[in-house]
């Protein structure tokens, strides 16, 4: 079940300290990519490209995990690269950005933020983040609000201290999607011809099959059209699941409580995107609700759309962050 909660759930690299070299990988058209030396020596691996004619137009991307990587993010924005300028990361610890475990925490990935606004020169930062990236957002909204224009969050968590919602509702969605995921696991894995019950041997598969049938299981729980599992970028080597335990070891309570309060006194605007099938909220039982008790918090439910929308509804999505994204000239 790991598989379906990639990006929503929380082997590190012992080359700490050491920058891995970019090469060799396939970039966005017009990409650049560098490093950014934070304040304690720890590198950070950064993609930027795309456009921008205003200060609101520099959007920087806070990638899901805990513990996952960047990559899988691009093709969620690259059609918005003329109109906007788009700076990826890889957060400490995860794949192109070694770090300490003992540097590990929600605090020093706020303090990363911060270095990256500093080193941009951007006096506020529009952010777009996904799943778990949502989490860093709150946390750095609640510690430089002056520092933040806009946010534009797709397939977020739901934020800490919100007890609005139905949890009975909740439980159940939770107990649905797995159920959903499952199931559609399952047929697609027949319809591939990797279904190990139809096998005289059930450990025929080659590591080829092995790997597209572990493909389609992340795919089931990320995307509504699982037979589009060919596209889901990311897991496996690209996924550090450490990460996760190592925030919650490293990072005070008080850090992580709370965070409705944080959107609550906050007067920044917040844009939500989220599939109806999306596994952080499935069938949307919580979201609409936090939306209509924050005044500066906007919601756009895509249908028949997954935790990776993109995927599903890419020119849906598109103008979802489009309109997410649009701000004021400065």
């Amino acid at each position: 079940m790991s598989r379906f909660f990639f990006h929503a759930s929380c082997t590190l690299l012992l080359l700490v300290g050491y920058a891995l070299p970019a090469g060799g990988q396939h970039l966005p058209d017009g990409a650049e990519d560098w490093y950014l030396d934070t304040s304690d020596g720890v590198d950070l691996y950064v993609v930027e490209f795309g456009a921008a004619t205003a200060p609101g137009d520099t959007v920087v991307v806070l990638h899901g995990g805990w513990g996952a990587e960047q990559s899988y993010l691009w093709p969620a924005v690259e059609p918005l690269a003329s109109r906007y300028h788009f700076v990826f990361y890889d957060q400490r610890g995860s794949l192109r950005s070694p770090a300490p475990d003992s540097t590990v925490s929600l605090q020093r990935f706020v303090s990363d933020l911060e270095d990256l606004r500093s080193e941009l020169g951007q006096e506020r930062l529009t952010i777009f983040a996904h799943s778990m990236g949502s989490r860093l957002a709150y946390a750095y909204l609640r510690r430089h609000p002056g520092h933040v224009r806009r946010l534009a969050l797709a397939g977020p968590l739901v934020p800490t201290g919100f007890d609005g919602g139905d949890k009975q509702k909740m439980r159940k969605a939770r107990k649905q999607f797995v159920q959903w995921a499952e199931k559609r696991e399952k047929a697609e894995v027949a319809e591939e011809g990797l279904d190990r019950e139809s096998l005289s041997d059930r450990d025929s598969l080659s590591d080829r099959e092995a790997t597209a049938d572990w493909r389609i299981g992340f795919a089931a729980g990320n995307i509504y059209h699982v037979e589009r599992w060919r596209r889901m970028e990311g897991g496996r080597a690209f996924y550090n699941g450490d990460i996760a335990g190592l925030i919650n070891q490293n990072t005070p309570d008080r850090l992580q409580a709370n965070q409705f309060e944080t959107l609550q006194t906050s007067e920044v605007p917040v844009r939500v995107i989220i599939g109806d099938h999306d596994l952080v909220d499935f069938g949307l039982v919580s979201w609409p609700a936090v939306a209509d008790a924050l005044e500066n918090v906007e919601m756009t439910p895509l249908q028949n759309a997954g935790h990776n929308a993109w995927i599903d509804r890419l020119g849906t999505f598109n103008d979802a962050l489009r309109r997410a994204l649009r701000s004021s000239k400065e």
